[in-house]
């Protein structure tokens, strides 16, 4: 799932890959090869995942890139890492170019050079089908037991509320798990992320709260390693084109969120 690091983690991922760092290739190299080298995650459906049934990366970050790739007439080569390795992999130059469910963050933007946003969402709220109670903002978490994932932006929302015992989870399967069973009273999510589960893996007994406004939005964008401007230019014209042409709308209402894009 989309997750901030701290800036000390942060800072502490660009220190060990300063060794390892290698120059982006250009616009021009990329071109001359006739390929581009994307980094994405399988880790984070409906963004990223592979697919058992065809043994390839399948999503909405893996289209977004063969689009880009498309636009610039150059064949994609795709490498899935764990999501902590996204920058990385990124920064020490095995990749030309990020495609995968990370938000645009000051404290990221350090780090990486992000493309125009492509699409963004704030958190959701589930709760078990059937339930009459209703939640509106994060004042209506008070006295309740709420879930989250750990180490994600939601958690880091309402880990400091007054009054609400909040448990973290590895998984949204286990976290909907305990939503259904009264373990936990409601979730804070990934709306994309939930309700394609809910939909993959027929999951009964929950759902998004339609009460529920989100508190905050954020913002996914692809991104290339600093100063390596051309390449970023090439992949915005690349951007907009689909987002003019409709393309990028028809990717997003694929996998059931266009009403997410970006504009």
């Amino acid at each position: 799932m989309p997750r901030l690091k701290p800036l000390p983690l942060l800072v502490a991922i660009c220190a060990s890959t300063i060794a390892l760092h290698a120059s982006a290739r250009t616009l021009a190299e990329v071109m001359q090869t006739g390929t581009l080298n994307v980094v994405t995650t399988a880790s984070s459906p409906p963004h990223g995942f592979l697919d058992p049934a065809s043994n390839s990366m399948q999503g909405i970050m893996v289209d977004v890139a063969n689009a880009i790739g498309k636009h610039l007439g150059v064949k994609v080569n795709l490498t899935d890492v764990p999501f902590d390795g996204l920058i990385p992999t990124l920064t020490s130059g095995r990749a030309d170019l990020m495609a995968a469910p990370l938000f645009i963050t000051p404290e990221r933007a350090q780090v990486v050079d992000f493309s125009t946003p492509i699409y963004g969402w704030g958190e959701g709220v589930i709760i078990r089908d059937g339930s009459h109670k209703h939640f509106h903002s994060l004042a209506d978490f008070k006295g309740e037991k709420v879930g989250t994932l750990v180490d994600s932006v939601q958690y880091k929302m309402i880990k400091a509320l007054p009054g609400t015992d909040v448990s973290t989870y590895q998984d949204y399967f286990s976290l909907l798990a305990d939503v259904r069973v009264g373990r936990i009273d409601l979730g804070v999510v990934d709306p994309p992320s939930v309700l394609y589960q809910i939909k993959a893996k027929s999951i009964p007994g929950v759902k998004l709260d339609p009460d529920y406004r989100a508190q905050k939005q954020w913002q996914v964008g692809a991104c290339t390693q600093k100063n390596n401007p051309t390449l970023l230019t090439a992949v915005n014209d690349a951007l907009a084109k689909m987002k003019q042409d409709g393309e990028l709308h028809a990717i997003l209402a694929k996998w059931g969120v266009a009403s997410l894009e970006s504009h």
